[in-house]
């Protein structure tokens, strides 16, 4: 297999930021940590110097915050570049593939802006003893997903308004879950290739391993028609009732891998990565990465 270029975000992903480092160059592959601009400098003020790590056109993935990663996947300056097409983790893209499996099935979507006005629809259905759930439709995430009280529905919503959400901006609304734990899985060409458990009992709580139901529905979920990236993530959840959802699903190079297997992540996405280089790029090119 080519060798592949990873190009991590020096300043995301502490906790396993450097086991990451180690992997990738265990396997075989290279890895470059690049330093992000602090305000009020931006890339653009500093001529992109990330790029200089790979030359153009060679078989890069990017793992980083995700203003980074969207910038190298739109810039192209590599291939693939990153995993993470944005608009594949929207709500409003993905729920009509994964209806069935969701946390949130009895969900309403609306503008933000049309919140307020909707209020007694929204407390009456899906609302429960006066409290609804939202969350934006879409994975950049300018707010998070929280309750909101009838009787506090006003400062609730001036609270999310004071990240400038747009108010033309789809939320998602339903009712507010009790949920006991939450799992995190990597699937990549339609199989999943590591998991492990991020929180529990609403606080964060690493552990590598994961429920066996968890799995089972992770499986089933990244084997499906719609696969929005060749690399991506899916949470899994279990509720007070003792059953297994999907919880949300966001794009590999700006998610969180908590304590997932990196060696057995890295060889996945790797191969994904080469494939995707192959396909796309002519093979009179050369090799990937200059040593």
């Amino acid at each position: 297999m080519i060798k592949i270029g990873w190009i991590i975000d020096a300043e995301m992903f502490g906790g396993y930021r450097d086991e990451l480092v180690a992997c990738i160059r265990e396997s075989g592959h290279d890895a470059h940590l690049v330093q992000p601009p602090h305000p009020p400098y931006r890339w653009e003020d500093l001529g992109s110097p990330y790029r200089r790590q790979f030359p153009k056109g060679s078989c890069v993935i990017a793992h980083g915050d995700i203003e980074f990663v969207t910038r190298i996947a739109r810039e192209r300056w590599w291939v693939p570049g990153a995993f993470g097409t944005v608009d594949n983790f929207a709500c409003s893209n993905y729920y009509c593939w994964f209806g069935k499996f969701l946390l949130n099935q009895d969900y309403v979507m609306l503008p933000f802006g049309e919140l307020s006005r909707r209020r007694d629809f929204l407390f009456r259905t899906p609302g429960v003893d006066g409290r609804v759930f939202i969350r934006p439709d879409s994975p950049l995430k300018l707010f998070t997903g929280q309750v909101a009280a009838r009787n506090s529905f006003d400062a609730d919503l001036e609270f999310m308004g004071f990240y400038e959400f747009p108010i033309n901006s789809l939320v998602v609304v339903s009712a507010p879950k009790c949920i006991l734990a939450e799992w995190r899985f990597v699937a990549v060409s339609g199989k999943i290739v590591a998991g492990c458990q991020y929180k529990l009992n609403g606080k964060m709580e690493l552990d590598p391993s994961y429920h066996p139901a968890a799995y089972n529905l992770a499986s089933t979920i990244a084997a499906s028609e719609y696969q929005p990236d060749p690399a991506w993530v899916l949470d899994i959840c279990k509720t007070d009732d003792g059953k297994f959802h999907l919880l949300e699903i966001g794009g590999f190079s700006f998610s969180d891998l908590y304590a997932c297997d990196k060696r057995a992540i890295v060889e996945a996405v790797s191969e994904a990565a080469a494939r995707e280089w192959e396909r796309t790029t002519p093979q009179s090119t050369g090799p990937s990465v200059s040593l």
